[in-house]
């Protein structure tokens, strides 16, 4: 039973990593064989051809390689003593006897070419039959297997099934607390709820068989699928099958059913990534191909280098090892870059002075200008902004000077004709509203 159980483990985990490779390159020799035979075109990888051709191909190498081990596990299990004795497992207390008898006659210790290992296999094949003479012996054999032999506390029908069933949870509790710790850090998938389902379907499948009558009983249950199959095996023949079965079939249920129905959330999100990649690589490798560029611009050639060895922009090679004094020049270029970028970024006392050093050059570094001010606050410079637009002259102001002819200029002051007026001039300190004011009263007086 632990053999066969290794054998499964291995078996596992040697097709949970060779399905990937065999699938890539079956795929690359049909797309080779459409191409050349049939002249299809293959779809390029990243495609969703692609990618529901290579779920195909996955599907079937995984399924085609899962019953390659179920066929071997099958034909590799050890036989019982039943098929050992050549009789079928509903035979009866005397058709088991003379079996035994004609098993005895070839294989008895006595015979020159039984040897040494058919001596060891007859040993076995008489003690399983002394015991199976007793009726609640041949019951638990037939569902547990030979380790009941070893059973010596247990003497009754409830004994064996308490002490066989103790035993076998062990396997189911170590599976079930595996699937519970896989679902906790895995993602939420449906396949969760199959590969649970598939586990109690199990489990309720090994307790019918080893609740159900024995074979050579009147109501044994010899109508399902495993005696159909497997007419000359017991009951823990059986259940080791289905131990194989269940873990080949969890395995098969995690890698093809995402390959053959697929998330389309997670299908939208991978292709995003790989868009997003593709141009992360485009955009890595004009920028490498500009910077290469602007590094052959200013590296000098070697003295010996042949016109084949100057790149150009349709063949660049990199600079892998670019001259000292040119690091140093654009050592030197990227700090002046970064200290401007530093002065300038915001308004203070250093950006004033670059800026006052910038007139002064483009002046010749004679001109004085005035100093910029730097606003401290918002509010401050839209102040300065109001207080340089030039005023507007008001309505009486323009209708002074239509009147009268007196000159309005842009600061809203009027210019009032040099030759004497008869009329009394306004006080001098009123406003331009109050003077135009002053001069119709003064009209009304006259």
């Amino acid at each position: 039973m632990v053999s066969a159980t290794t054998n499964a483990f291995l078996g596992l985990a040697g097709w949970s990593v060779i399905p990937d490779f065999a699938t890539q390159q079956l795929l690359r020799i049909l797309h080779h064989i459409a191409a050349t035979v049939f002249h299809v075109v293959p779809p390029q990888a990243g495609t969703p051809s692609f990618r529901r051709h290579y779920a195909i191909t996955f599907a079937v190498v995984v399924l085609g390689y899962l019953l390659f081990n179920m066929v071997e596990s099958a034909r590799a299990m050890p036989p019982n003593f039943y098929q050992i004795l050549g009789v079928a497992p509903a035979v009866d207390d005397a058709g088991l006897k003379a079996a035994f008898r004609q098993f005895a006659k070839k294989n008895h210790p006595d015979r020159p070419e039984v040897g040494p290992a058919g001596e060891e296999l007859f040993m076995v094949i008489r003690d399983v039959f002394e015991a199976l003479k007793d009726p609640v012996v041949r019951f638990a054999y037939d569902r547990f297997g030979a380790g009941v032999l070893a059973w010596t506390d247990c003497s009754t029908t409830r004994d064996y099934l308490r002490h066989g069933i103790l035993q076998s949870s062990g396997y189911y509790i170590v599976v079930g607390a595996g699937l519970l710790f896989w679902s906790a850090i895995g993602q939420p998938s449906p396949i969760s709820f199959w590969r649970f389902t598939l586990f109690a379907a199990t489990l309720a499948t090994e307790m019918a068989l080893l609740l159900s009558p024995s074979p050579s009983s009147s109501a044994a249950m010899n109508g399902t699928i495993l005696h159909f199959l497997f007419p000359a095996r017991v009951a823990y023949q059986h259940i080791l099958f289905l131990h194989q079965l269940f873990m080949f079939l969890s395995v098969a249920l995690s890698r093809v059913a995402p390959q053959l129905f697929p998330d389309t959330s997670k299908q939208q999100e991978r292709a995003a990534i790989e868009k997003l990649t593709a141009m992360t690589a485009f955009a890595d490798r004009e920028v490498s191909l500009m910077l290469h560029a602007q590094l052959h611009s200013i590296h000098p050639f070697p003295t010996s280098a042949t016109p084949v060895d100057r790149a150009s922009l349709a063949r660049m090679r990199p600079v892998l090892q670019p001259a000292p004094e040119i690091m140093d020049m654009v050592a030197a270029e990227i700090e002046d870059l970064v200290i401007e970028a530093n002065v300038k970024k915001d308004a203070g006392p250093l950006r004033g002075a670059w800026e006052a050093a910038v007139r002064r050059g483009e002046h010749g570094g004679s001109a004085e200008t005035e100093p910029v001010k730097q606003p401290r606050n918002f509010w401050e410079a839209e102040q300065e902004e109001v207080d340089d637009e030039p005023p507007t002259p008001t309505n009486a102001a323009l209708e002074l000077e239509k009147d009268e002819g007196v000159v309005v200029p842009a600061d809203g002051a009027p210019e009032y004709p040099t030759l004497p007026s008869p009329r009394p001039s306004p006080p001098p300190g009123l406003s331009p509203t109050r003077r135009a004011s002053a001069v119709h009263v003064t009209e009304d007086v006259d």
